[in-house]
C-alpha cells in the first residue's frame, strides 16, 4: 500500500476566469467617501496629489491624455480604439471639483469601463429628475440627463464631459462647475448620492488529477477496525483487526485528499474532504478532481 503517491504533473490545468459583479452603493455604504477639493485652498493637499498622478505633464498618463484605461492597458478592453481618449482638460483652470473614493473591496481590479452610474439624490430640477452621470468606457464621465451641453454632437466629446473616472484606482472625479440645470451646478453634487458599477475579478483556477489504480490503497491504518482480545477492552495497542474487516470484499473508504510538497510531510500544502466518503474499488481506476479557485 502507497502512504504518498506521485501525481500526474502533466495532467495539471491552470486557467482563470473573469467574473463581474454589479455593485449598488450609497454614500451610506463603508468606506465611499466625497471629498471637496479646491485649486489654491488652505488645504490644497487632494488637489495637488490628483494633478501629479493624473493631470499634469508630470504624469505618465497625461501625454496624449491616455489614462490608467489606456487601450492597450485596460483589462477588460484590451483592443478600444486609439481614436478615443480620455479628456483632462477641465481640471486645470476651473476652481473646484467633487472627488469620490470607492474601496477596492468593492470593485477588485478595477471599474469594468463602461459600467459606472453615479445618480445624485439633493439635486432634482423642477420636474423631479435627478442628476445621472456616466462613464463613456475610456475615463470620461458626462452627465445623461443635463439640461445644458455645449456640443450636440457626442454626449461625451471633449466639451460635453464632466470629469473623469480612473477604473484601476476606484476614484471619480466631477471637474465641470457649470450648469447641469438652471438651477443645479454640477459644484452642488456629490453629497448624497447613489452609484452603481460592475467590479472586475479574475478567478484563478489550479486543477489537479489524482487517480488511483486498482492496486493503490486498498488497505487501512484507521485505529477503528482493531478489535480487543476477548474479555479485555480497546486499546490501540491492540495488534489485532476485528473480524468484519478481514474479508476479501473489505475496502476502506475514502473521506479526505490530502497534497504535500515532495519531501515535505509535516503538512499539507492543500487538503480536500470529500463531500462524502468514497468506497476505494480493486476492480478499475479510480479518478478525483481536485480545484482550488484563488
Amino acid at each position: 500500500m502507497f502512504v504518498f503517491k506521485q501525481i500526474d504533473k502533466s495532467s495539471t490545468i491552470f486557467s482563470s476566469d473573469v467574473v463581474n459583479y454589479t455593485q449598488n452603493l450609497t454614500t451610506a455604504s463603508a468606506g465611499i467617501q466625497s471629498i471637496k477639493i479646491v485649486s489654491g485652498s488652505i488645504n490644497n493637499n487632494y488637489w495637488n496629489s490628483l494633478n501629479v498622478l493624473f493631470y499634469s505633464s508630470g504624469s505618465k498618463v497625461y501625454n496624449g491624455e491616455l489614462k490608467f484605461s489606456a487601450p492597450l492597458n485596460s483589462l477588460s478592453y484590451p483592443k478600444r480604439l486609439s481614436s478615443r481618449k480620455q479628456f483632462t482638460t477641465k481640471y486645470h483652470g476651473y476652481p473646484s471639483s467633487s472627488v469620490i473614493t470607492i474601496p477596492q473591496q468593492y470593485y477588485g481590479e478595477e471599474i469594468k469601463p463602461g459600467t459606472f452610474q453615479f445618480t445624485d439624490l439633493n439635486n432634482p430640477d423642477s420636474s423631479g429628475n435627478n442628476p445621472i452621470i456616466e462613464d463613456d468606457g475610456f475615463g470620461n464621465l458626462y452627465a445623461t440627463n443635463a439640461h445644458h451641453s455645449q456640443s450636440t454632437t457626442d454626449a461625451s466629446s471633449s466639451q460635453n464631459y464632466v470629469g473623469n473616472i480612473f477604473y484601476e484606482r476606484g476614484l471619480a472625479v466631477i471637474t465641470e462647475t457649470g450648469s447641469w440645470s438652471s438651477s443645479v451646478n454640477y459644484s452642488d453634487l456629490a453629497t448624497n448620492y447613489t452609484l452603481k458599477f460592475d467590479s472586475h475579478h479574475t478567478i484563478y483556477s489550479h486543477e489537479y488529477s489524482v487517480t488511483l489504480l486498482p492496486q493503490d490503497y486498498n488497505l487501512t491504518t484507521n485505529y477503528g477496525i482493531r478489535a480487543p482480545l476477548s474479555g479485555s477492552t480497546f486499546s490501540l495497542e491492540t495488534p489485532f483487526i476485528a473480524s468484519t474487516f478481514t474479508g476479501s470484499e473489505f475496502q476502506p473508504y475514502i473521506t479526505q485528499i490530502n497534497l504535500w510538497k515532495d519531501g515535505v510531510y509535516d503538512s499539507p500544502v492543500l487538503q480536500a474532504n470529500l463531500p462524502r466518503p468514497i468506497r476505494k474499488t480493486d476492480k478499475i481506476n479510480l479518478n478525483f478532481k481536485i480545484k482550488l479557485d484563488m
